[in-house]
């Protein structure tokens, strides 16, 4: 009898919830509270992502040393719904490591051994394969040879109703500086308009340009593409129609796009020398990597495809 309440006394002493966790699950519950009516109600969009993640993140106190796998699942399953709910494309594909994550910590707090083994082999398997795709990307966007170029091909970026994006203003600015370091060479503005824009992203470019003191008469806009490809296809045409020859291009693009932009250029028969952008923040850059190599391992598979589709598109807008 004696044994079962010590037992019994032991079983409750660990269990129960002490006074610092109280007051923790208290404060984290607050400051989920909190937080979420910031976010609601008048926090500055710029500081979402900050303060979702703080809220986040105040999950822990709640669920300290109940089950750790389940505190560790929970953040990691907020910062997903963080970056995939409040940020660009970048924080979404970048979303993809705390999914994964989740994955391996029920993986090995709940399947069997050979399940472990398995995901084991699959996730080193899978890192092999990513590092070797992301070899010539990384390659590219740290190796810049300048020289000069006739024209200079701008690949567009998002833009947010009139305003262009952070990868989109430093391309143009990267441009802006070739232009003036070369005076006799034009830009092509080359992006079409997708949803949310309210101007195409070539138009866009146009205006930056013309505010940064680069005259219109260097200027020439194509705002037809949706893709990489179009953009060098339609821009190779813009390109030829001025009088000009798209043998040897500058393309301007954020580094970890110089890659596969310069191998579609290459199919296209233009020797292209590629100018990178600033980086942007270091989250959102590990997803944009992470995005590229999905694009370049698209590339390598139907890579010839897509070029005969895009110059299908040339003959059809030449035709209308």
């Amino acid at each position: 009898m004696g044994e079962q309440i010590m037992e019994q006394t032991v079983y409750h002493t660990k269990t129960a919830p002490t006074k610092g966790e109280r007051i923790g699950a208290w404060a984290g519950a607050a400051l989920i509270l909190l937080t979420a009516f910031a976010v609601a109600f008048g926090l500055h969009p710029h500081y979402r992502l900050i303060g979702v993640g703080i809220a986040a993140f105040a999950v822990v106190p709640l669920i300290w040393k109940r089950t750790w796998w389940w505190a560790c699942s929970l953040v990691l399953l907020g910062l997903v719904v963080l970056l995939w709910a409040f940020g660009p494309a970048g924080y979404r594909y970048t979303s993809l490591l705390p999914l994964l994550a989740i994955v391996l910590v029920l993986v090995f707090r709940f399947a069997g051994r050979g399940v472990k083994i398995g995901a084991s082999v699959l996730a080193a398997l899978g890192l092999v394969a990513l590092l070797l795709v992301e070899a010539p990307i990384i390659a590219a966007a740290n190796r810049e040879n300048e020289t000069e170029a006739d024209y200079v091909i701008v690949l567009g970026a998002a833009v947010y109703g009139e305003t262009p994006s952070i990868s989109l203003r430093s391309r143009m600015d990267r441009a802006v500086e070739y232009l003036a370091a070369h005076p006799s060479a034009k830009v092509v503005a080359s992006g079409g308009q997708g949803e949310g824009e309210d101007i195409s992203e070539a138009e866009c470019m146009r205006r930056y340009f013309l505010r940064n003191g680069i005259d219109e008469s260097r200027i020439l806009l194509e705002a037809h593409s949706t893709s990489t490809m179009e953009n060098l296809t339609f821009s190779r045409t813009v390109i030829e129609n001025d009088g000009g020859s798209a043998e040897h291009v500058a393309v301007v693009s954020s580094g970890y796009h110089l890659y596969r932009a310069k191998a579609m250029a290459a199919s296209l028969g233009m020797q292209a020398v590629g100018l990178a952008g600033a980086d942007g923040y270091p989250l959102y850059m590990t997803g944009m990597y992470i995005r590229e190599a999905l694009g370049v391992v698209k590339l390598w598979l139907f890579g010839t495809w897509e070029r005969e589709a895009c110059l299908s598109s040339v003959y059809a807008i030449a035709a209308r």
